[in-house]
């Protein structure tokens, strides 16, 4: 597998080096054209690397997820692969590593799916902890900033971890395709797209906007919920709306379905908070879409007790 972007790209997996196989990762500068070898360890040890994951503030700075001998490893490199330092992954218990990601803005954090979970580490990969899931053989992550989070890939769907804090929380699919093999959320079509097990492509809605008929420029209608994610039984739903009408308010799941109607009567221009009753939603990411006239405008919120 491939990693990086933009001219630089890195490879991982291991090299026969009589009589044990060497774990090994090769990186190009120029999109792939050369490649650079860099052994990560001396001496014939058996071991290899299944996933490498850049640190997306410093592109210098390098992780390397593999197997050494009897123990699983993490291979830490801050000068572009020049030199790699060995970290033993205290805790990690996941079995086979198949993708890793750093956090966006602190390259302490770290998080690993593998056929035993979701790991992570908060000090660099020192210790490590499984985050509580409701899946157990993850595929694929991938660190999306319009869902705020990690976009786990599973042999039970796709769940996100927002913010990469908490429970993650499934995001609902055709249930006869549970098992996803890789997913990527397009910042800018706002759909997320899944690779399944089964050899097709899915696409689920996550964006939010405003539209009109005309596609022109709207009047600003802000729509939002509080707490998000949800863990009680009510939240707030602040409305802005630029005019007075009939304005409609609904809940949708992932699949499209309406589940809930909170509002639909004529509203004022101005701003208003109505009470979002969540009781009877079950744990999950949905949707709150307020119609004014001409004006439609969503929300995303999760539910997640």
């Amino acid at each position: 597998m491939v990693y990086g972007g933009g001219s630089d790209f890195w490879s991982c997996g291991y090299k026969y080096s009589s009589p044990n196989y060497k774990a090994v990762v090769s990186k190009s500068e120029d999109g792939g054209e050369t490649w650079v070898r860099h052994e990560l360890y001396s001496g014939s040890q058996y071991g290899y690397v299944r996933t490498v994951a850049v640190n997306p503030s410093n592109s210098n700075n390098v992780f390397a997820f593999g197997y050494r001998n009897s123990a699983y490893v993490l291979f830490k490199t801050t000068n572009g692969g020049s030199s790699w330092s060995e970290i033993a992954a205290a805790g990690y218990a996941g079995g086979t590593p198949y993708h890793m990601a750093v956090h966006p803005t602190d390259p302490n954090r770290i998080a690993v799916a593998s056929s035993g979970g979701l790991y992570s580490t908060t000090n660099g990969g020192t210790s490590w902890s499984k985050v509580t899931s409701g899946f157990t053989n993850a595929k694929d992550l991938y660190q999306s900033e319009g869902l705020d989070g990690l976009v786990i890939s599973t042999t039970s769907g796709i769940w996100i971890w927002e913010n990469w804090s908490g429970t993650p929380v499934h995001w609902g699919e055709d249930p006869e395709v549970p098992s996803v093999n890789c997913a990527i959320a397009s910042e800018y079509s706002g759909f997320l797209y899944a690779g399944t097990a089964g050899g097709a492509v899915w696409a689920s809605y996550w964006g939010s906007g405003t539209e009109d008929e005309s596609h022109s420029e709207v009047p600003s209608t802000q729509v939002s919920v509080s707490p998000n994610p949800v863990t009680e039984g009510f939240a707030s739903l602040h409305v802005n709306l630029p005019v007075s009408g009939f304005t409609s308010v609904t809940v949708y799941d992932l699949s499209g379905r309406a589940v809930q109607t909170v509002y639909s009567e004529v509203l004022s221009a101005g701003s208003h908070q109505l009470e979002l009753d969540t009781s009877a939603l079950a744990p999950g990411v949905y949707f709150t879409s307020v119609q004014n006239g001409d004006i439609s405008i969503s929300a995303r919120f999760v539910v997640s007790r």
